[in-house]
């Protein structure tokens, strides 16, 4: 067992203790600047690792790594992250020599004498850091997102070192297991068994996965490739009602992704497993995703929004192979670029097989009053934030990524045009096809599409924070609209921000597109129309700001909302009356009372529920 190999480098490694702190050691976590010194010099990363897996998760898992890569300068010390108790690690080579480490600052440091330039390889026997490992009575898995892949093995934990992996698993006999790669070879020696996964194409730390554990598999093939879903569901008849449906929609998802990339599915075989009570909805890791058991094998009474759900949540992490696993961010601070895409492609998947649903409306609901809770606020953020350590990852997720990033690449697209964005994104992919890209990377491709100056729309939309303040401009002068006009502002006055955007303005019966791309724009197309009985400049469901509506408008909505005949426009109006009232224009006391004299009378499920959520927080 490896924990009993007591090497000469655990001994000079302070008795396997954490060593004194010097001046040049690395901060705690993955900082963005070693981040960017170990890009500089390192290359070519290659992992063969080797974990055996206990029977028992009470017992230590012990590992073996072996770390190849290229070095373009050997003249400083090597620093691998280890977030596990320095006592974990208990032997060090390089290139088959015993060396001497330090153990800090949850970083393993290899001095650069033990370096060479061009080719180097350091292998390292350790007990693996249960932290990232999920490890119960009879299975295991890991989830190393966002860098957490250092709390059980000692790696270059950020996405830009992507790296091939070679995977080995000692498990007991009677478990299965799944990784990236495909197993290759199994060798059984009662009673244990070990395993070996083929090289993966290169990902990034957080993206490596493996599991084990008393799984039955499933298998299938649709239009000439094999799936296959390893799962712990003891209801036979749950898993057969489910089969057909869960393997169905993945070879959906993937056959419309290789239409619209025009890029073949790019991890050869698709594997993916069903955790009872898993922390996510799903995690994209390439060609092994993992989900929550209870979103896909759903009951005989499942509602169309449950179906709906699941089918979208397969779709979300089958887009993440190309956006994400394929092209990955170059550091976290674009994290929200795969989730949004994902979000993206999986309602242009999903959506036209639910066509009861209203899905604009949905979209509405779900993005614009999650968004506007935090994009009010003196606290708000940019989409697009600063991250100085990965230990600090997790503070980047939140409804601004979540909710108000999905608004801003619809209107991206909007903006370029659905055939411009999608042959963007096709360049995009295959210009940094199994590599790094930031947004910036992004934007210049779609720059070229469209004669809109998206530099100056991104740093607005995705660079800054907050939203526009907008003011509706009516006059009527018999009975004709004499000028109809929209001014912005940026709240935070020293900025002097504008946001370019599209706007769906609803005029009573009549619905015009807009662009605000200038401190005041007037609508020359509503000069001379019949006086509306309201203007609604989020009518479409696609404006995104604090608006201020004129002050007719205000008071015939405020009366006759419930009155409108399309239920989007209808919502859209309820979310704009909403936020009247937060900014003091509309009386709670009056909102509330529209509300509730609505309830009875309103038709759709969705508007329903809002009404009812606002109604109850309004009282």
């Amino acid at each position: 067992m490896l924990r009993m190999m007591i090497s000469i480098g655990a001994i000079l490694a302070m008795g396997m203790t954490q060593a004194p702190l010097r001046a040049t050691d690395p901060d705690p976590g993955v900082s963005l600047a070693l981040a960017e010194a170990r890009a500089a010099r390192i290359s070519d990363v290659r992992y063969e690792l080797r974990f055996e897996i206990p029977d028992s998760a009470t017992q230590p898992m012990d590992g073996h790594a072996t770390i190849s890569f290229n070095l373009t300068d050997p003249g400083a010390p090597l620093v691998l992250d280890f977030a596990g108790p320095p006592q974990n690690i208990i032997g060090v080579d390089v290139g088959g020599d015993v060396t001497p480490f330090r153990v800090v600052n949850e970083h393993l440091v290899i001095p650069a004498a033990a370096l060479r330039k061009g080719p180097n390889a350091v292998t390292v026997s350790f007990v693996a850091g249960d932290a990232s490992l999920n490890r119960s009575a009879d299975f295991m898995y890991s989830v190393f997102v966002p860098a957490r892949a250092r709390l059980a093995f000692p790696c270059f934990d950020q996405p830009d070192l992507k790296a091939r992996y070679t995977l080995h698993l000692e498990i007991p006999e009677s478990w299965e297991a799944l990784a990236n790669g495909k197993e290759i070879e199994r060798t059984t020696k009662a009673p244990r068994t070990t395993l070996r996964f083929a090289d993966t194409q290169p990902l990034p730390t957080y993206l490596f996965a493996f599991a084990a554990g008393r799984f039955k598999i499933e298998s299938a093939e649709r239009g000439g490739r094999t799936f296959r879903m390893f799962h712990r569901e003891t209801d036979g008849a749950k898993v057969a009602r489910n089969r057909d449906a869960i393997f169905d929609l993945h070879a959906a998802a993937i056959a419309w992704l290789e239409r619209y990339t025009g890029i073949p599915y790019p991890f050869g075989k698709f594997d993916f497993l069903l955790v009872p009570s898993f922390q996510f909805g799903g995690m994209e890791h390439a060609g092994a995703i993992f989900y929550n058991a209870s979103g896909l094998l759903l009951d005989e009474s499942a509602t169309q929004n449950q179906k709906l759900g699941r089918a979208s949540v397969i779709a979300h992490e089958t887009s993440h192979m190309w956006f994400g696993d394929l092209v990955t961010m170059r550091w976290f601070n674009d994290v929200w670029m795969k989730e949004v895409f994902a979000n993206f492609m999986a309602a242009k998947i999903v959506n036209p097989s639910f066509p009861g649903i209203n899905h604009e409306l949905r979209f509405l609901y779900a993005h614009y009053p999650s968004a506007y809770g935090v994009d009010r606020t003196p606290g708000t953020n940019a989409i697009r934030q600063r991250l100085d350590n990965l230990s600090e990852a997790g503070s980047l997720y939140g409804a601004i990524i979540y909710q108000k990033a999905p608004v801003v690449m619809r209107q991206l697209e909007t903006i370029v045009g659905e055939d411009g964005f999608r042959d963007g994104l096709r360049e995009y992919l295959r210009g940094h096809a199994f590599g790094n890209a930031t947004w910036p990377d992004l934007i210049r491709v779609l720059d070229a599409r469209t004669p809109e100056d998206l530099d100056t729309w991104s740093h607005a939309w995705v660079e800054e924070a907050g939203r526009p303040a907008i003011t509706t401009d009516l006059r009527v002068e018999n009975g004709r609209v004499a000028r109809l006009a929209f001014t912005q502002k940026d709240p935070v006055q020293a900025r002097g921000l504008v946001w370019t955007e599209r706007l769906q303005v609803a005029l009573g019966p009549t619905n015009l597109s807009v662009t605000l791309n200038a401190p005041t724009v007037e609508v020359a197309e509503a000069r001379g129309l019949p006086a509306p009985r309201f203007v609604l400049p989020t009518g479409g469901g696609i404006g995104y700001g604090g608006f201020a509506l004129d002050p007719a408008s205000r008071a015939y909505l405020l009366e006759h909302v419930s009155d409108i005949s399309d239920a989007l426009t209808r919502g859209a109006a309820y979310v704009t009356l909403w936020e009247e009232m937060l900014d003091g224009r509309v009386k709670p006391g009056d909102l509330v009372e529209r509300l509730v004299a609505g309830l009875p009378g309103e038709s759709d499920e969705l508007n329903l529920q809002r009404m009812l959520s606002y109604t109850q927080q309004g009282c």
